[in-house]
């Protein structure tokens, strides 16, 4: 799958060193240096190769708390949003990481459209002057504020313009937002318009208000939201202060990636889309923080916004700001090419060298990424550390992802995919995503159905206070909808770098987080070191419990002889989510309310135009299960040539799901059975061709859309025949 990763032998590993002398905190724990004796020493012969669980016992407990400070300090210490200074010697310095661990290491390159700051300014005009701020304020209990490489807040993308207007506040920005603006005779046109962080993607904010016909648009943090409305701010507690500016990405396309080169890797000569006809923001876009709008709030004189539209702050908020408050906006950025790179290293395995577990973060951050997205990328970094050192090769191979400019819209994970599409299809076994994933001691997950056994099993080999399990506390907080033991699993969205994995590769995957801290910092001047160790904790326990976690799921995913991946948690899973399609329908208007299914489900919650679906699924997840026991019955007397053949088929499961046609209006997108909403850019759409013609409130469309889920249904039922054919072929000399 790898075929540009230089091939190294079996053993070749090299102890880690820090690559430079940093000051760190001590937690307790061993110093992560290993001599390169010791680490030869514990290099396993194949055939010597331990089990799977006592591997992910020997695993979890190399991880060192001391090493994911270290690192951290490293990765964290400086901004590095993409394609800056920081940005290129944070690749450097981990291409160099993964190579002194004598791993294969692969620096892609890409060429991409990035924004950069350039100015910006917005102040008010009537009824008095005042220059507004777009900086957070230094703090002496927070050194890293005062870095001299901190820009001031912006949303990339944002249009270059200068506009003046009158103010009209539209809540969070949603469409229900824009569409209640419309009913009570509110007109944006030519306005700059006022909405507060929280809802939907601030890309949406700007879409809508775009749409709206508005001149510009200010987002706001509101203290309701993160702020002292849920408990004390920055340094003080945890949460955003008034000056705390959340930045980031504004880009709505419908797809991901560099805008420029939808579906085909960007590389320096690739041929692109013109500017003009990609679809950027054309109004300007500028992020504040509260202090900043409580200046706007405090002059608007118009009628009061509706009860749930009011904010934190000590007045109350109104839709529009009357005539005599105006604004002026004026954004300057630069919308050009720009290089920066993933950085891949890989373990190769020795069975199945062509089989990949991907565990991934990115890299780049808007500002420090202490919590964004570094507290998840420093256990990919410690991940990669642990099983380098300790000699084991897995029977697949485990690559350490970190990818670039992500913040600017998934762009360098899906640049990856993009190059590899052929060989992650054929034999990508899983991707484990984990961005800002130790926030907490919390941990949970959002995941494809054929990955939530294996990661519930993980989750109990991971131990946690009290003599108890990651998965023990899991379950108390999260039991699952099903009854089997297994705890409750988010669906998989938007917002992160498994969005591509999932929506156009068709991978099994999962987003891995512990969350739980009080407080937020996210995508502001303070997500640095000072925040972090002071809210989430200088001891990096929450680092080393999303460490083991990811540690003992590529353990388990890499190195059990039969593939641990469950496809027959698709039919329960899928049927779950026609209840929902069902439940929506019924709200506009898809369905009519009432109807029954089939006895093989439940008989209130389908429409009968999904029961037939519902039911076929239902019975081919049963069908699978029945498989999978005998699978694991009589797994040890397999046969190499089945076995592998039954791994082939395993690890290809969840393509059936794909289909080249795409969403409608949506190509890119080609998992029927999960995709980004289109109306929030974080939610999940689950079956989202039925979920698309749910929203246009058309049964007609849906019936339309019922054939490609039977198309689906036809390729699971030819996978469970084949798995069936194999299981009772007979051994070989048998």
């Amino acid at each position: 799958m790898l075929s540009s990763i230089r091939s190294l032998g079996v053993g070749h590993f090299v102890p880690f060193v820090p690559l430079l002398l940093v000051s760190c905190q001590s937690t307790g724990s061993e110093s992560v240096a290993t001599s390169e004796t010791e680490v030869a020493t514990k290099t396993v012969l194949v055939a010597d190769r331990p089990d799977p669980l006592g591997l992910c016992h020997e695993l979890k407990d190399a991880v060192q708390r001391d090493s994911l400070a270290r690192l951290h300090e490293l990765v964290a210490g400086r901004p590095h949003p993409a394609g800056s200074p920081g940005d290129e010697a944070l690749i450097d310095w981990m291409a160099a990481y993964f190579e002194e661990l004598g791993l294969e290491v692969e620096v892609q390159p890409f060429w991409a459209l990035l924004s950069f700051p350039i100015s910006a300014e917005l102040e008010l005009v009537s009824p008095e002057r005042l220059r507004l701020p777009l900086s957070e304020d230094e703090l002496e209990a927070d050194p890293f504020s005062a870095h001299p490489e901190l820009d001031f807040g912006w949303n990339a993308y944002s249009a270059s313009a200068e506009v003046r207007g009158e103010v009209v506040y539209a809540n969070y920005g949603r469409l229900e937002d824009f569409a209640e603006l419309e009913r009570r005779g509110v007109d944006c046109s030519g306005k700059i318009v006022l909405a507060r962080y929280g809802g939907n993607y601030r890309g949406y904010k700007a879409k809508y208000a775009e749409e709206a016909g508005a001149a510009g648009l200010v987002i706001f943090t509101d203290p309701s939201d993160s702020g002292w409305g849920r408990g004390l701010s920055w340094p003080e507690g945890g949460w955003s202060n008034g000056s705390s500016i959340q930045r980031g990405s504004i880009l709505t396309l419908p797809y991901y990636g560099d805008p420029t080169t939808p579906g085909m890797p960007s590389t320096e000569d690739a041929k692109r889309i013109d500017l003009a006809d990609i679809g950027l923001p054309t109004i300007p876009v500028q992020p504040i923080g509260w202090d900043a709008a409580q200046s706007i709030l405090h002059h608007m004189s118009g009628p009061e916004a509706p009860d749930a539209w009011q904010g934190g702050l000590p007045q109350r908020y109104r839709l529009t700001g009357g005539s005599h408050l105006k604004l002026r906006l004026a954004v300057e950025q630069e919308r050009r090419i720009a290089r920066t790179a993933n950085v891949v290293a890989t373990l190769r395995g020795t069975e199945n060298p062509e089989q990949a577990v991907v565990l991934g973060s990115h890299h780049d951050a808007w500002t420090f990424g202490a919590g964004d997205p570094c507290a998840g990328l420093i256990c990919v970094l410690e991940a990669a550390r642990v099983w380098a050192e300790s000699g084991v090769r897995p029977r697949r191979s485990i690559s350490f992802a970190c990818w670039g400019a992500e913040e600017h819209g998934i762009v360098g994970s899906v640049e990856w995919i993009e190059a590899e599409l052929e060989g992650l299809r054929a034999n990508g076994v899983a991707y484990l995503n984990l961005d800002m994933a130790a926030m907490g001691m919390d941990l949970r997950a959002s995941a494809s159905p054929s990955l939530q056994r294996v990661l519930a099993r993980a989750a109990e080999l991971v131990p946690t206070a009290g003599d108890r399990t990651a998965l023990e506390d899991w379950l108390e907080r999260a039991p699952g909808p099903h009854a089997d033991g297994l705890p409750a699993f988010g669906d998989l969205g938007g917002g992160s770098d498994h969005a591509g994995f999932v929506a156009h590769a068709g991978l099994p995957s999962a987003a891995v987080h512990a969350g739980g801290a009080e407080g937020v910092s996210y995508h502001s001047a303070y997500d640095d070191l000072a925040w972090y160790r002071s809210v989430v904790g200088g001891d990096y326990a929450s680092a080393e419990l999303v460490t083991r976690m990811v540690l003992c799921t590529s353990t388990l995913l890499a190195n059990e002889a039969v593939v641990p991946l469950d496809p027959a948690r698709f039919g329960p899973e899928a049927v779950r989510h026609l209840e929902d399609l069902t439940r929506r329908g019924r709200e506009t208007g898809a369905f009519a309310t009432g109807g029954s299914a089939t006895d093989a489900v439940a008989l209130e919650t389908i429409d009968p135009m999904l029961a037939e679906l519902a039911e076929g699924l239902a019975v081919h997840g049963e069908r699978v299960q029945r498989l999978a026991a005998r699978l694991a019955d009589g797994s040890a007397g397999l046969d190499d040539e089945r076995r592998g053949a039954i791994n082939g088929l395993l690890v290809g499961w969840e393509r059936a799901w794909l289909d080249a046609d795409g969403l409608p209006g949506r190509p890119w997108y080609q998992n029927l059975f999960a995709a980004t909403d289109e109306t929030s850019g974080y939610a999940a759409w689950m079956l989202p061709a039925l979920r698309w013609a749910v929203e246009q409130g058309d049964g007609d469309l849906v019936r339309g859309q019922l054939g490609r889920y039977e198309a689906v249904l036809d390729r699971l039922e030819a996978k469970a025949d084949r798995l069936e054919s194999l299981l009772e072929r007979p051994t070989s000399g048998a």
